[in-house]
């Protein structure tokens, strides 16, 4: 039984204690211990209130909030819809201690609210979308509570960081801007221009994080998060931006702007493909793409098969010659690839990619190869390297991290912006991220920048997920974690 229903206690409390360097603090609610940190002595504050008033949400009724700190106790009260005021009644006496402990894996509830744009889990140092309200009537107590004098702070100076608990990546810092708790065997993603990332929590909800960490949406999901195939992902559909996750017998297709999921049933041989900009849904005999909530089969050219899809029409390829832009119930668009300076005969079309198609040509004179980077909707060149060709024997078809600045086929580094282009022989790709590739060279983990230089990653770091604006998120024990740049 609840407090809120149990006689004598009219609502639950939950407990805050700020701890003496003011950098975490612990939130007890209905016998369940919560650790939350800021970078400053405010958003530590601001990130507790947060899970009162999000427990608030939760149960749909107002939480009093018990807060106290070296500097004196608080007695607040956390509404559902996010307000933070002064409760009715004045504390007297001591502060109450915290309940017992519960056993050891037990966590604190999570928020879980419903609003759109409101936080209802731990953004703990992404304060820019994390407001906390206070009414005019008794605000002064919670404005009190916010802004109480930090000893830490007149010693320590504005050394508030929170470590790390791994070494970086290079080029990061050893220091924490945003965390979130994972599903267990989750893992998120950060769309390609660096400005959302989505991801599952443990009370297996979707949630979308602004470039500042502040939370976006929080849905439950439909299904249970170990259905889940692969990360959530970014894609084009029906014009707009949409996250998608496959399960077994589905896509479920949510809105970046918010709003309900779209459900588009898969066959048992199906399976989603993420190549391009949109999902293509193949299995054993067609390909589909999503049109008006449904799977629409495309017909490709003969020879051709289908590759990657944008929104509502897939590019078909062969391995050498044409490609062809596809759509239901449209006549295919034929697209030639531009023959690039000091090419000879095309060899084979290597893959294709988000935005581009990598083809091997043959050198205009002597035995080597150019590997050259089209644009695949036109069949231009965007850049060029000169490769030998048993250089790409062991590359994957698919292997090509794709980067603002920087993307990777096999051991060639390219630079979109400008064209230039570097063979790392050796070099594995794995994530592009930034100004440098992330992957294996001559079996070290490494970190290479457009010249190919290389820089060793520290044992026990992680690669990095994505971009985060200019933060790199990386994923350790079920967190995730966005670190700036040194």
């Amino acid at each position: 039984m609840s407090r809120a229903s149990s006689p004598g206690h009219p609502r639950p409390t939950a407990v805050i204690v700020i701890a003496p360097d003011e950098r975490s603090a612990e939130i007890v609610i209905e016998g369940r211990r919560q650790i939350v940190q800021g970078r400053a002595p405010k958003e530590t504050r601001r990130a507790a209130l947060d899970v009162a008033t999000g427990y608030a949400a939760h149960i749909g009724v107002p939480v009093l909030v018990d807060a106290r700190d070296a500097n004196g106790y608080w007695r607040l009260l956390a509404t559902p819809d996010g307000v933070v005021q002064a409760a009715d009644q004045t504390a007297q006496g001591q502060p109450p201690q915290p309940p017992t402990m519960p056993p050891p894996g037990h966590d604190a509830p999570r928020a879980q609210g419903k609003g759109s744009g409101r936080r209802r889990g731990l953004v703990l140092f992404g304060v820019a979308g994390l407001v906390v309200l206070l009414l005019v009537a008794g605000g002064a107590v919670a404005v009190r509570f916010l802004n109480a004098p930090s000893e830490v702070a007149d010693t320590e100076g504005n050394d508030t960081a929170v470590p790390l608990d791994h070494p970086a990546p290079p080029g990061y810092s050893a220091t924490v801007d945003i965390t979130e708790e994972l599903a267990p065997d989750t893992r998120p993603s950060v769309d390609r221009e660096g400005e959302s990332l989505v991801y599952i929590d443990p009370s297996e909800r979707l949630n979308l994080l602004d470039v500042d960490g502040a939370r976006q949406w929080s849905v439950d999901l439909p299904f249970e998060a170990g259905e889940a195939i692969g990360s959530p992902r970014f894609v084009e559909y029906d014009g707009a931006s949409h996250i998608v996750i496959e399960t077994a017998d589905a896509l479920w297709m949510w809105p970046r702007s918010g709003g309900t999921a779209l459900s588009v049933e898969l066959t048992e041989e199906a399976s989603a493909q993420f190549v391009g900009e949109g999902v293509l849904v193949r299995d054993d005999e067609n390909a589909y793409v999503v049109v008006d909530g449904d799977l629409a089969e495309v017909e490709t050219p003969g020879g051709s098969a289908a590759l990657l899809a944008e929104d509502g029409r897939a590019l078909a390829g062969v391995l050498e010659g044409p490609w062809h832009w596809v759509a239901p119930d449209e006549d295919p668009r034929r697209v030639e690839a531009e023959q690039p300076e000091g090419a000879g005969d095309l060899d084979q079309i290597m893959t294709f990619l988000r935005g581009y198609a990598l083809v091997l040509w043959e050198a205009e004179e002597g035995d080597g190869h150019l590997l050259a980077f089209h644009d695949n909707d036109d069949g231009s060149v965007l850049g060029t390297a000169e490769i030998e060709a048993d250089a790409l024997d062991d590359v994957l078809h698919r292997t090509g991290p794709l980067g603002r600045e920087l993307a990777a086929y096999g051991p060639v580094l390219f630079a979109p912006g400008g064209g230039g282009t570097t063979v790392l022989p050796g070099f594995v790709p794995e994530v592009a991220l930034g100004d440098q590739v992330f992957g294996e060279l001559d079996g070290n983990r490494v970190a290479v920048d457009a010249s190919g230089e290389p820089t060793e990653i520290p044992e026990g770091a992680e690669t990095p997920r994505g971009l985060l604006g200019d933060r790199a998120v990386v994923v350790h024990d079920d967190h995730l974690y966005a670190i700036p740049p040194e």
